[in-house]
């Protein structure tokens, strides 16, 4: 068997590896072993190999790990276009860290890890942020919310928990290796990088998450009604997804279970409650019985655009004229980019037929409860919990717990709302907060401010939950740096990976003159030999002569 053979093999292996790490499998401790194994096919290959094999360990992991794009799309090619785009993203992490090993200091264990960590967090940053708004899902640093190591999120955020994540990847293949086939390391090295990476990946464990009321607490409902497929046939009459919505509240009101503020999904009101008596008067009714103040998901549209709201419905007084609008439409759902060209090459794409517009807003909203108190909310609408910079910024702006309506039906039984859960579950950790994921269809969660989970739905099903969670003022130094290490890391990718292009061809370069150099010499060497033979062997034909006259 070729050894591109058995490279393709173990580095599909270790794609596999790491889909199983993230939900809905949850064996997080499969990544470091996956990430290590495709570390050790690509640190010693060239560029354009290393490209080839990190393009497979690609595919193997995001065709399973977005495989829900297909009952949302209802074809295979907008899925294959979606994981294909993140494949080159690991293409190109492969080719940018075998450019590395240029370096001399990169061929030592602790060089290999920082650049390989440096290269790989900076393509994740890279691909969360670019083309249009990014693809921030399969982050390596959200299954770590279980690990140990994932602690270090309230330090650093998604981009120190990836970054460490990838070094003890590094160190784990050096010390574990049969053949590490870059420097030939002293007797020493291997103990000290198992116990280097067995450190960095436990020792966090020792970093305190604390879970007490800074503030007070808040006792939360979620109301999940649930959308019968076909779910455009229910969206069709009117009032339907609302009264599903109104009936899991109502059975939170006949339990008797004490609630501040109850939570509906994204989009929980089929029409806006501003143009439909119908859904006015559904959740007027419910919200007055339950006497508390209920967020809810609406839409907005207009000749050429829509928005996608969610607003505080109020005992009495009805819709609170503040709302919060998603100011990160996602690309090919949300909005078609490019639709002239997509639209040949997707069918699918031409059922968004009106975009749906950002807003520019702060991920922020103040709700007034029923006992007088103000209480400041972070916010976001689904997709937008992957965006970690969007809900520092409503941390930052005094937002004490975290609140996110989702509408999941287009995604069915599939990974995606666990998945989803699971940045939540990181969100809290990260920022040291209460979090809420309140969806139409399942999952929807109740998480405290250590990434546990208190309360948890399933999916595509009506269901309700209630709890008490913390309610917490202090910042976290991540929440503080916002998204500084994202920028710095993309930055110092970019310098390295420049610097060691720029280092290939100087490199390249001296080669060619060296050997031009040795060619130059040998062949001086070859001119000086032929004229000492010629002349030796006229002398001795000379001295012949001689004798043979005498």
């Amino acid at each position: 068997m070729s050894r591109l053979l058995v490279d393709v093999v173990l580095v599909v292996l270790a794609g596999v590896g790491l889909w199983l790490s993230f939900p809905a499998w949850d064996l997080w401790w499969l990544l470091v072993p996956s990430m290590a194994l495709v570390i050790s096919r690509v640190d010693c290959s060239s560029p354009s190999r290393a490209a080839f094999l990190a393009m497979v360990f690609g595919c193997a992991f995001w065709l399973p790990h977005t495989d829900w794009s297909l009952p949302a799309t209802g074809g295979w090619l907008p899925w294959v276009a979606l994981a294909g785009s993140q494949v080159v993203f690991l293409a190109l992490w492969g080719a940018a860290t075998a450019l590395t090993r240029v370096w001399q200091w990169s061929r030592h264990p602790l060089g290999e890890a920082l650049a390989v960590a440096t290269t790989w967090v900076a393509v994740e940053q890279v691909r969360s942020h670019f083309p249009w708004s990014g693809f921030p899902w399969g982050n390596l640093a959200y299954p770590q919310v279980d690990a140990p190591i994932g602690r270090l999120a309230v330090v650093g955020g998604e981009v120190l928990v990836s970054f460490l994540v990838v070094v003890v990847a590094v160190l784990a293949r050096r010390a574990l290796a049969m053949h590490v086939g870059l420097e030939r390391p002293g007797w020493w090295s291997r103990p000290l990088c198992l116990v280097g990476a067995l450190a960095l990946f436990v020792t966090p464990i020792l970093i305190p998450l604390s879970q007490s009321q800074e503030s007070g607490a808040l006792r939360v409902g979620i109301a999940q009604g649930n959308i019968e497929l076909p779910a455009l046939q229910t969206y069709s009459e009117e009032g339907r997804v609302t009264r599903n919505h109104a009936d899991q509240m109502q059975s939170l009101i006949d339990e008797g279970a004490p609630v501040d503020l109850y939570v509906w999904g994204e989009a929980s009101l089929d029409r806006d409650p501003r143009r439909s008596a119908v859904v006015a008067h559904t959740v007027s009714d419910v919200v007055n019985r339950a006497q508390a103040p209920t967020i809810v998901g609406f839409p907005e549209y207009g000749e050429d655009f829509r928005y996608n709201w969610i607003g505080l419905w109020y005992p009495g007084t009805g819709l609170d004229p503040t709302f919060y609008g998603k100011q990160i439409p996602v690309p090919f759902g949300e909005f078609i980019p490019l639709r002239d060209i997509i639209s040949l090459l997707a069918t699918e794409a031409a059922q968004v037929s009106v975009d749906l517009a950002p807003v520019d807003n702060i991920a922020f909203m103040r709700v007034r409860l029923a006992d007088g108190r103000d209480v400041p909310l972070a916010v976001g609408i689904c997709f937008e919990v992957a965006y970690e910079d969007l809900l520092a910024e409503g941390v930052m702006a005094g937002g004490q717990m975290i609140v996110v309506p989702t509408n999941n039906y287009h995604f069915r039984d599939r990974a995606e709302s666990v998945q989803q859960a699971q940045i939540l579950r990181f969100r809290a950790m990260e920022f040291s907060r209460s979090a809420v994921q309140a969806s139409t269809t399942g999952v929807s969660m109740l998480v405290r401010p250590d990434g546990s989970v208190q309360a948890v739905s399933g999916t595509m099903q009506a269901a309700h939950l209630a709890g008490e969670l913390p309610l917490r003022t202090s910042l976290t130094p991540a929440a503080v740096l916002g998204p500084w290490p994202s920028w710095l890391v993309m930055c110092a990718g970019a310098v390295l990976v420049l610097a060691s292009m720029a280092r290939l061809v100087q490199v390249r370069f001296e080669d060619r003159a060296a050997r031009g150099r040795r060619f130059a010499g040998a062949a001086g060497s070859a001119g000086r030999g032929d004229r000492g033979s010629s002349r030796r062997s006229s002398a001795s034909t000379g001295r012949g002569s001689v004798r043979s006259g005498q």
